[in-house]
């Protein structure tokens, strides 16, 4: 069945090609067909086709394909046909495939007018920027943010302490104690992993103080640092505990597992600021990229369809129906009308967008094992600190230049 779905869209996509050749576009009007490829459940996807709709009618002799594919198949699948010729000419990915993509010759820089717009502030730019080139069109955000329960929590914590006297009073806090997902706290005690350029930080980023809070929290009886989030998002949805800290993907699930015997209304707000200043999760983003091989002609539409999705009308679309965190800066998300929502973005506003350059696997692996080795006992949070860092320098080939690593730790072997 795989192989016979993949000739079907194989021939789906060479008709693309012959047609986007033929075409013979006005100056003015965009003509052809584009395929574009996502991973949005049928809800969602419903709602997209909405605003793919919407774009034919003002481009008439513009035709859309849209083929979804699962979230944990799609970037496997661009890579297969990708590299047959056959690729999508756009496609609704993840910011952190960029660096892969790009050097695989699989997406090319997104090269427009608009580029030098509002839209394309230093965040969006940073978002998508890979080796001095834009790689994308950021369309949504993601951060991770504090999810609370308003039968049991009247004011949420604005700090660090805040959340520590929520939890002793018995508003249990959870969250999952990994490098991505708590990534959060680091700036929070200091200047973060890495300044405006790109220079690796360490040794005033804030992170050995943040796994020091972490090391003491957990031994407080209102604290769970758990790795099994679907366990905390059950506990979260059934009233047991008043805060957890998640992205906006988990709240249509929090909704729909909510009791309707005991409901309660769900409240979002920025994480806790620490000494340091305020918090900075990670900031994922879903992202238009494009195809490298498809033709001019498809290219063109692409382009425009792109910009299309993200204009504020569009943007608005999918806040209203479907709570994406607009990227467009000039989205004005309502907290009367949005309460959730504008919780997510207030907190995009300190997220933390990582270098593209950075290999994000082994990146995250050497956090991993940094939190770990603290949570468990079996090192300090200056060890574990000392040897993440040792481990980003070997990674990234690092100079004496381009990394400031802790005094206690001695500089990497060349």
């Amino acid at each position: 069945m795989k192989r016979r779905y993949w000739q079907i869209t194989g021939l789906i996509f060479l008709l693309l090609i012959v047609g986007g050749c033929q075409s013979d576009a006005g100056e003015d009007e965009l003509e052809g067909r584009i395929a574009l490829w996502h991973s949005w459940s049928p809800e969602e996807a419903r709602v997209l086709q909405e605003a793919l709709t919407q774009f034919e009618e003002i481009h008439p002799n513009v035709k859309i394909i849209t083929v979804a594919i699962p979230e944990d198949q799609i970037l496997e699948e661009f890579y297969q046909v990708g590299n047959d010729g056959l690729g999508p000419g756009l496609m609704i990915g993840n910011d952190s495939w960029i660096s892969d993509l790009a050097d695989s010759g699989l997406i090319r820089p997104f090269s427009h007018d608009q580029i030098t717009t509002s839209f394309f502030n230093s965040r969006n730019r940073n978002l998508v920027q890979y080796q001095d080139k834009i790689y994308g069109v950021p369309m949504s955000l993601a951060p991770y943010a504090l999810y609370y329960n308003k039968s049991m929590v009247t004011n949420p914590p604005v700090t660090l302490d805040d959340l520590l006297t929520e939890a002793r009073a018995g508003n249990t806090v959870a969250f999952v104690p990994r490098f991505e997902e708590a990534y959060w706290g680091i700036q929070t005690f200091g200047n973060g992993l890495f300044d405006a350029v790109g220079h690796f930080t360490l040794a005033e980023s804030g992170f050995t103080e943040w796994l020091h809070w972490l090391n003491n929290a957990q031994a407080e009886p209102g604290i769970i640092l758990n790795v099994d989030d679907e366990s905390l998002l059950d506990l979260f949805a059934s009233g047991q505990i008043a805060y957890y800290v998640a992205g906006p993907d988990k709240q249509q699930r929090i909704n729909a597992l909510i009791d309707e015997e005991n409901p309660f209304e769900i409240g979002v707000v920025p994480l806790p600021q620490g000494p340091m200043g305020a918090s900075g999760p990670l900031l994922n983003v879903e992202t238009l990229l494009f195809y490298t091989h498809a033709s001019e002609n498809q290219a063109e539409i692409a382009n425009d369809l792109a910009l299309f999705l993200v204009t504020q009308q569009q943007s608005i679309r999918f806040l209203r129906e479907l709570d994406q965190i607009p990227a467009n800066p000039t989205v004005r998300v309502d907290n009367r009308i949005y309460p959730v929502s504008n919780g997510f973005s207030r907190q995009a506003r300190t997220a933390v967008v990582l270098p593209n350059e950075i290999p994000i696997d082994p990146f995250v692996e050497a956090g991993n094992l940094a939190y770990n080795t603290v949570l468990s006992g079996l090192a300090s949070p200056e060890e574990a600190v000392c040897q993440f860092g040792l481990r980003v320098a070997e990674l990234m080939a690092y100079t004496d230049d381009e990394m400031d690593l802790p005094e206690n730790c001695p500089p990497p072997v060349k």
